[in-house]
């Protein structure tokens, strides 16, 4: 390595390589910052005068529905992953949130049980509502068998007493879900039945009060739904009370009433949202496909679909991904780090002229290196596997998602040339040709370290992120 000062072309990179680093830091605090606005007191009135989501300027009304009318859910005795049968009975008494999910599922289904675990883990909710039952429903029982919903549960490590998985017969589900919950769900056929698109079903999430009645439905994939639900939790918004959403009533001609929910819906919702709730003989075609942008989009800021696609997509990794391939991007950030300061600590050594401690520590940095890469490449060859995909996606937006690119693609196309410089570096040096190695080394030698710190940037930008909404982006 050189004995001179520091090069133009260093101070320059890493110039760079810090700017990048503040900027991304800088971002993440503010992404942290917006993430706690969204539980603000600033909330829009329901129709029968419940308070419904925090509602943000310019943004449409949010989609939780409250009030309904005072109907016990069916009884009903299912199958729980774990072994043991649950029913109604068992229920009564407690507070439990219900959703409805299956395994094959590529769409919005894990996006759903992610919100649900969010709720499940929440400190506020644990300390709070700790009674609270979370009941998830597969709408998929013909091939969601005990085993299949087992270890798809383990993929979201819950409190076994406070989250239940169920399976059963298609008919007593479907019969449950339309009937007793009043939500859309329907087996895809023919030309509507694609790998991942199964099931159509409602991508709501219900709360049951303690005598089985539902109380409240919100949309699993809307994020402000989701906080108005934790909030009702917590104790911070009232609890709903069972009750017609108006004064009219229906009855039929032998005058026995007629169990309807009724609601007003504001002038400008969007079609997906009333064909989400459409009655099981009708086939609302957002049901049958992806998604509609109304009732994914987490955040109505965030450019229409884009966010839904990156939550979508990344918690499809975690599902399908095996837990051993899940252990190698810490793995590789941890390498990253080491290389790094390894090199470090070469430039200190040659710097005090110690070549023999130098050689060791880059020859080192090498090997650690190329440790890294050989886990990486068994990382993304385990993403194509098992799940299809080449890598996650960046879930910031806005000025996170341009420092994101910033440096993710400097990244991409100097890591390429940090092997070949790097091994003909150490060709020079071998070959005791002293001036031609410290000139490429000079070169090298910042390429080599931009690689490795922005590589655990990157790490933590996609896996610790804190998810509020997301962009679409080459996932590392």
């Amino acid at each position: 390595m050189a004995r001179r000062g520091i090069s133009k072309l260093m101070l320059v990179s890493g110039g760079f390589l810090w700017t990048a680093a503040i900027a991304s830091l800088v971002a993440v605090s503010q992404n942290s910052s917006s993430s706690e606005v969204s539980e603000g007191p600033s909330t829009a009135p329901s129709v029968n005068g419940t308070e419904s989501a925090p509602i943000k300027p310019g943004v449409q009304q949010s989609s939780v529905k409250i009030g309904f009318p005072a109907r016990t859910l069916p009884d009903f005795n299912l199958q729980e992953c774990m072994g043991k049968k649950l029913g109604l009975k068992d229920l009564k008494g407690k507070r439990w949130v219900a959703s409805f999910v299956f395994t094959r599922c590529t769409s919005t289904c894990p996006m759903i049980t992610k919100a649900v675990m969010g709720l499940h883990n929440d400190k506020r909710v644990v300390e709070k509502a700790d009674d609270v039952t979370f009941v998830s429903f597969t709408v998929d029982p013909k091939f969601d068998d005990i085993e299949i919903l087992k270890t798809y549960s383990e993929i979201w490590t819950p409190d076994r007493e406070r989250w239940k998985f169920l399976t059963g017969s298609q008919q007593q589900i479907y019969e449950l879900i339309v009937k007793g919950f009043g939500l859309y769900v329907k087996e895809n056929l023919g030309d509507a039945r694609r790998p991942g698109f199964e099931v159509a079903h409602s991508n709501r999430v219900v709360l049951v009060n303690e005598d089985g009645i539902p109380v409240g439905t919100f949309l699993g994939t809307r994020e402000e739904d989701m906080v108005k639900l934790r909030r009702i939790l917590t104790g911070r918004d009232e609890f709903p009370q069972p009750g017609a959403t108006s004064g009219l009533s229906f009855s039929s001609s032998d005058g026995n009433p007629l169990q309807i929910q009724f609601e007003v819906q504001p002038a400008n919702t969007e079609d997906s949202e009333l064909q989400e709730d459409a009655p099981a003989d009708e086939d609302p075609t957002d049901a049958i496909g992806p998604p509609s942008v109304d009732e994914t989009n987490t955040d109505s800021h965030s450019t229409p679909g884009t966010s839904v696609s990156a939550a979508v997509h990344n918690a499809k990794i975690d599902q399908q991904l095996p837990s051993w391939a899940k252990r190698l991007p810490p793995v590789n950030a941890s390498l990253n780090t080491l290389a790094a300061i390894l090199l470090i600590c070469g430039l200190m050594a040659i710097r005090s002229r110690k070549e023999l401690v130098h050689r060791n520590l880059m020859v080192s940095a090498f090997l650690t290196s190329a440790v890294f890469l050989t886990c990486y490449l068994t990382y993304h060859y385990a993403l194509g596997k098992y799940t299809g995909e080449h890598g996650k996606r960046f879930p910031g937006q806005g000025v996170a998602g341009v420092v994101y690119q910033l440096i993710l693609w400097p990244h991409i196309v100097l890591a390429a040339c940090v092997p070949v410089m790097a091994i003909r570096v150490f060709q020079h040096a071998f070959a005791d040709r002293r001036e031609a190695h410290r000139k490429l080394a000079r070169v090298t030698f910042p390429i080599w370290m931009f690689v490795s710190v922005t590589g655990v940037i990157i790490y933590g930008m996609l896996y610790h992120w804190p998810v509020v909404a997301a962009v679409p982006a080459v996932g590392r």
